[in-house]
Parts: structure tokens; sequence; C-alpha cells
């Protein structure tokens, strides 16, 4: 099945070099391709995340109120979630989602079969290793922007550093991976890198917290608009 996709894959990067000309060009246009495809999935784990970070307040005033009741605190905050459709884990799913692809990409270029040059601006072979060391570079700084950027939409202080620690650790293991990775592999992961850096930016700065479906008084932590389930019983 596997290597089905990745027959796939490489058929498509075919495709898209007889029409560019150039494997690089190719490589770029697939990973939009990609990201278009996967961009309602991904757009609605970053709502949720945002959904999460608008919470905060009433979260604070949950763990106030059942201080000395851990259990009944975790109800009513999973209780919370559950009115307002949040999944909890959603923090991290943004990067997983892209895995499948990633690991098609990766054993499409592993061993592509490019038929005439490879060459793509100052790289001489899309199928060696960056021998400048720009791509790793650049993936590892464009994997930092991403984890920062998604930083900002995860739900509360702790939240936000555990992402942003978890966002460093993966940007440095892929920057070293890089610098075995085919060029293409890495071109691949900056594209898509920067393609999640804008689509956060859009959702976390530019539609308003109104559209989330969170009322203004949850969000400011007052007591309205308590979720079902989270008065003492």
């Amino acid at each position: 099945m596997f290597n089905v996709v990745i027959q796939a894959t490489t058929s498509v990067i075919n495709f898209f070099y007889g029409l560019t000309g150039s494997y690089g060009l190719a490589i770029i246009i697939l990973t939009i391709a990609v990201r278009i495809l996967i961009m309602p999935l991904y757009q609605r784990q970053l709502h949720s995340m945002r959904r999460m970070q608008l919470l905060q307040p009433k979260i604070k005033e949950l763990r106030d109120k059942y201080k000395s009741d851990m259990a009944r605190f975790n109800q009513a905050q999973m209780d919370l979630y559950k009115e307002f459709k949040i999944n909890p884990l959603s923090g991290c799913l943004p990067m997983l989602i892209q895995l499948p692809f990633l690991w098609a990409i990766y054993g499409s270029l592993l061993n592509f079969p490019y038929v005439g040059s490879s060459a793509f601006l100052w790289l001489a072979n899309l199928s060696h290793p960056d021998p400048l060391f720009v791509l790793p570079v650049l993936v590892l700084v464009s994997t930092f922007w991403q984890a920062f950027s998604g930083s900002l939409g995860t739900g509360g202080a702790t939240s936000r550093t555990q992402t942003l620690v978890m966002g460093i650790f993966i940007a440095l293991l892929m920057g070293f991976w890089s610098t075995r990775f085919p060029a293409g592999l890495s071109i691949y992961w900056v594209v898509t890198s920067l393609f999640s850096v804008g689509q956060q930016y859009l959702t976390y700065h530019l539609q308003p917290a109104s559209s989330e479906g969170v009322p203004l008084a949850v969000a400011a932590g007052s007591g309205s608009g308590r979720a079902k389930g989270a008065k003492a019983k």
C-alpha cells in the first residue's frame, strides 16, 4: 500500500516537472497541492486550539472553584471542552497531520529517478544533501517559527511553554536530519512549514475572536456562559 502511495507521489512530481522543467519547482507545487488538500483538517485543529486559548479564563475560574477536588475540576473542564467542541490533544495534531505526506514524499525523493538535470538554484543535485547547509538552517528556522506561531494559539502559559519546547526539539531534530536528507525533501519541509505559519497567522491574528463561537463573557472569565455540568452538585 505504501509503495503505491510512493509511486503516485513520484508520478505527480514527474507531471509537474513536465510542466515546469524544474524538479525544484515541481516539489514546491506538490507541497502547495498537499497543503491545500489537508487545509480543512488543519484549519479545524487551529480553531480548536484557539477556542482552548479563549477559554483559559473560564478554566482558571473552574480550577479556583474546585481546587480541593481535582476530579470534579477535570470533569467540569471536559464538559467545557465538550460544549465548545474542543479536542484537548489538538496542540500536537497539526504537525502529526503532515507525517503521512512527509513519509510518502520522503520515500519518493530518497531514491527519486530524476530524468535530466535535478539542479535547482545553488543546488547541483536535489538527491543529495545541501553541501552549503543553507537548507538545514532554513528547515530549523521555519520549523521553529511554525512552533512559535502555533504556541500563540494554545491555551494557558503552561500549554504554550510545552508546545514551544516540543517545537524547539522538533526544529533541532529536523535541522539535524536535513543535513542528511536529500535537498528535495528539505525544500518540501521548508515550504510546508511556511505554509503552516501563514495559515496560523490568518487564524490567530486576522480572524476576530467572536468567530470562534466562544461568548466574550466566557472568554473574559465572567460567571456567564458556564458549561453544562460545571456547577457544583
